[in-house]
Protein backbone atom coordinates (compact mmCIF):
# COMPACT_ATOMS: atom_id res chain seq x y z
CA UNK A 1 0.00 0.00 0.00
CA UNK A 2 1.31 3.41 -0.89
CA UNK A 3 -0.09 5.18 2.19
CA UNK A 4 1.46 4.60 5.59
CA UNK A 5 -1.36 3.58 7.89
CA UNK A 6 0.81 3.37 10.99
CA UNK A 7 0.87 7.11 11.54
CA UNK A 8 -1.93 9.61 11.91
CA UNK A 9 -4.44 9.35 9.09
CA UNK A 10 -6.22 12.50 7.94
CA UNK A 11 -9.99 12.56 7.62
CA UNK A 12 -9.62 12.96 3.86
CA UNK A 13 -7.39 9.89 3.63
CA UNK A 14 -9.78 7.88 5.79
CA UNK A 15 -12.75 9.01 3.69
CA UNK A 16 -10.96 7.88 0.51
CA UNK A 17 -9.95 4.53 2.04
CA UNK A 18 -13.51 4.00 3.27
CA UNK A 19 -14.92 4.78 -0.18
CA UNK A 20 -12.68 2.20 -1.86
CA UNK A 21 -13.37 -0.32 0.91
CA UNK A 22 -17.12 0.12 0.43
CA UNK A 23 -16.75 -0.02 -3.35
CA UNK A 24 -14.90 -3.32 -3.38
CA UNK A 25 -17.16 -4.96 -0.80
CA UNK A 26 -20.27 -3.86 -2.71
CA UNK A 27 -18.86 -5.14 -5.99
CA UNK A 28 -17.72 -8.43 -4.43
CA UNK A 29 -21.31 -9.00 -3.33
CA UNK A 30 -22.32 -8.69 -7.00
CA UNK A 31 -19.54 -10.44 -8.93
CA UNK A 32 -16.29 -12.39 -8.68
CA UNK A 33 -13.11 -10.55 -7.74
CA UNK A 34 -11.55 -11.47 -11.10
CA UNK A 35 -14.33 -9.58 -12.90
CA UNK A 36 -13.90 -6.31 -10.99
CA UNK A 37 -11.89 -3.65 -12.78
CA UNK A 38 -10.09 -0.64 -11.35
CA UNK A 39 -12.42 1.54 -13.45
CA UNK A 40 -15.47 -0.03 -11.76
CA UNK A 41 -13.93 0.47 -8.34
CA UNK A 42 -13.23 4.12 -9.07
CA UNK A 43 -16.69 4.71 -10.49
CA UNK A 44 -18.32 3.04 -7.50
CA UNK A 45 -16.10 4.92 -5.01
CA UNK A 46 -16.55 8.24 -6.77
CA UNK A 47 -12.82 8.87 -7.28
CA UNK A 48 -10.64 9.05 -10.41
CA UNK A 49 -8.14 6.30 -11.32
CA UNK A 50 -5.27 8.61 -10.32
CA UNK A 51 -6.57 8.65 -6.75
CA UNK A 52 -6.82 4.87 -6.72
CA UNK A 53 -3.19 4.59 -7.83
CA UNK A 54 -2.10 7.21 -5.27
CA UNK A 55 -3.29 4.79 -2.58
CA UNK A 56 -2.93 1.30 -4.05
CA UNK A 57 -0.61 -0.56 -6.40
CA UNK A 58 -3.46 -2.64 -7.83
CA UNK A 59 -6.69 -4.46 -6.90
CA UNK A 60 -4.77 -7.00 -4.83
CA UNK A 61 -3.25 -4.18 -2.80
CA UNK A 62 -6.75 -2.81 -2.14
CA UNK A 63 -7.82 -6.28 -1.08
CA UNK A 64 -4.89 -6.49 1.36
CA UNK A 65 -5.96 -3.14 2.80
CA UNK A 66 -9.51 -4.47 3.22
CA UNK A 67 -8.26 -7.45 5.23
CA UNK A 68 -6.22 -5.10 7.42
CA UNK A 69 -9.21 -2.80 7.91
CA UNK A 70 -11.44 -5.74 8.86
CA UNK A 71 -8.84 -7.17 11.23
CA UNK A 72 -8.80 -3.92 13.17
CA UNK A 73 -12.37 -4.73 14.14
CA UNK A 74 -11.20 -7.87 15.97
CA UNK A 75 -10.52 -7.30 19.66
CA UNK A 76 -7.10 -8.89 20.12
CA UNK A 77 -5.36 -6.12 22.05
CA UNK A 78 -5.29 -7.91 25.42
CA UNK A 79 -4.38 -11.36 24.15
CA UNK A 80 -0.89 -11.29 25.69
CA UNK A 81 -2.38 -10.52 29.12
CA UNK A 82 -4.81 -13.46 28.85
CA UNK A 83 -3.88 -16.60 30.78
CA UNK A 84 -1.95 -18.98 28.47
CA UNK A 85 -4.59 -21.70 28.71
CA UNK A 86 -7.25 -19.29 27.41
CA UNK A 87 -5.30 -17.57 24.62
CA UNK A 88 -6.38 -19.87 21.82
CA UNK A 89 -10.03 -19.52 22.84
CA UNK A 90 -9.67 -15.73 23.07
CA UNK A 91 -8.03 -15.50 19.63
CA UNK A 92 -10.58 -17.90 18.13
CA UNK A 93 -13.46 -15.92 19.64
CA UNK A 94 -12.11 -12.59 18.37
CA UNK A 95 -11.76 -13.93 14.83
CA UNK A 96 -15.15 -15.65 15.01
CA UNK A 97 -16.71 -12.37 16.23
CA UNK A 98 -15.22 -10.61 13.23
CA UNK A 99 -16.58 -13.19 10.81
CA UNK A 100 -19.99 -13.23 12.49
CA UNK A 101 -20.26 -9.44 12.48
CA UNK A 102 -19.79 -9.56 8.70
CA UNK A 103 -21.98 -12.61 8.02
CA UNK A 104 -24.22 -11.04 5.38
CA UNK A 105 -21.27 -9.63 3.46
CA UNK A 106 -19.43 -12.94 3.72
CA UNK A 107 -22.46 -14.83 2.38
CA UNK A 108 -22.87 -12.42 -0.53
CA UNK A 109 -19.19 -12.68 -1.37
CA UNK A 110 -19.28 -16.49 -1.14
CA UNK A 111 -22.14 -16.58 -3.65
CA UNK A 112 -19.92 -14.91 -6.24
CA UNK A 113 -16.44 -16.07 -5.27
CA UNK A 114 -15.36 -19.66 -4.86
CA UNK A 115 -13.75 -20.49 -1.54
CA UNK A 116 -10.98 -22.02 -3.68
CA UNK A 117 -10.45 -18.84 -5.74
CA UNK A 118 -7.97 -15.96 -5.46
CA UNK A 119 -10.14 -13.84 -3.16
CA UNK A 120 -10.31 -16.47 -0.44
CA UNK A 121 -6.70 -17.52 -0.99
CA UNK A 122 -5.80 -13.93 -0.19
CA UNK A 123 -8.08 -13.94 2.87
CA UNK A 124 -6.68 -17.27 4.09
CA UNK A 125 -3.13 -16.00 3.71
CA UNK A 126 -3.92 -12.82 5.60
CA UNK A 127 -5.70 -14.61 8.47
CA UNK A 128 -2.91 -17.15 8.77
CA UNK A 129 -0.23 -14.43 8.90
CA UNK A 130 -2.22 -12.45 11.47
CA UNK A 131 -2.91 -15.53 13.58
CA UNK A 132 0.77 -16.54 13.51
CA UNK A 133 1.88 -13.08 14.61
CA UNK A 134 -0.74 -12.91 17.35
CA UNK A 135 -0.03 -16.39 18.66
CA UNK A 136 3.76 -16.04 18.27
CA UNK A 137 3.70 -13.06 20.64
CA UNK A 138 1.84 -14.90 23.38
CA UNK A 139 3.15 -18.48 23.28
CA UNK A 140 4.12 -19.67 26.74
CA UNK A 141 7.68 -20.50 25.68
CA UNK A 142 8.53 -22.31 28.92
CA UNK A 143 5.70 -24.76 28.41
CA UNK A 144 7.07 -26.38 25.24
CA UNK A 145 10.31 -27.97 24.09
CA UNK A 146 9.54 -27.20 20.44
CA UNK A 147 10.47 -23.83 18.88
CA UNK A 148 7.86 -21.15 19.59
CA UNK A 149 7.59 -20.23 15.90
CA UNK A 150 6.76 -23.82 14.98
CA UNK A 151 4.10 -24.01 17.70
CA UNK A 152 2.67 -20.64 16.62
CA UNK A 153 2.40 -21.89 13.03
CA UNK A 154 0.68 -25.07 14.21
CA UNK A 155 -1.77 -23.16 16.41
CA UNK A 156 -2.48 -20.58 13.68
CA UNK A 157 -3.09 -23.29 11.08
CA UNK A 158 -5.43 -25.10 13.47
CA UNK A 159 -7.37 -21.93 14.30
CA UNK A 160 -7.65 -21.19 10.57
CA UNK A 161 -8.79 -24.74 9.84
CA UNK A 162 -11.57 -24.53 12.44
CA UNK A 163 -12.68 -21.05 11.25
CA UNK A 164 -12.63 -22.22 7.63
CA UNK A 165 -14.70 -25.27 8.51
CA UNK A 166 -17.28 -23.24 10.41
CA UNK A 167 -17.55 -20.03 8.40
CA UNK A 168 -16.36 -20.67 4.86
CA UNK A 169 -17.51 -24.24 4.41
CA UNK A 170 -20.83 -23.60 6.11
CA UNK A 171 -20.76 -25.98 9.08
CA UNK A 172 -22.70 -24.27 11.84
CA UNK A 173 -20.84 -24.58 15.12
CA UNK A 174 -21.46 -23.09 18.54
CA UNK A 175 -18.61 -21.29 20.28
CA UNK A 176 -18.25 -24.26 22.58
CA UNK A 177 -17.89 -26.54 19.56
CA UNK A 178 -15.34 -24.16 17.98
CA UNK A 179 -13.29 -24.33 21.18
CA UNK A 180 -13.69 -28.10 21.49
CA UNK A 181 -12.63 -28.68 17.85
CA UNK A 182 -9.56 -26.45 18.23
CA UNK A 183 -8.51 -28.06 21.52
CA UNK A 184 -9.06 -31.57 20.18
CA UNK A 185 -6.91 -30.83 17.14
CA UNK A 186 -4.21 -29.18 19.28
CA UNK A 187 -3.87 -31.97 21.86
CA UNK A 188 -0.79 -33.25 20.03
CA UNK A 189 1.24 -30.29 21.36
CA UNK A 190 -0.62 -29.57 24.60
Amino acid sequence: MKKDLNGKITRGTQRTLDAFFEAITALLAEKPFADISVNELCEHAGYPRATFYNYFEDRDDLLAYCWTALSRQADLADLASTAPEHRIDTALDAMADLLESNTELLRAILRNNSSEGPLFSSLHGFIERQAREIIRTCIDRDRFTLPADLIADHYANTVMLVLDWAYLRGHTLTREQLHDYAHTLLRGVE
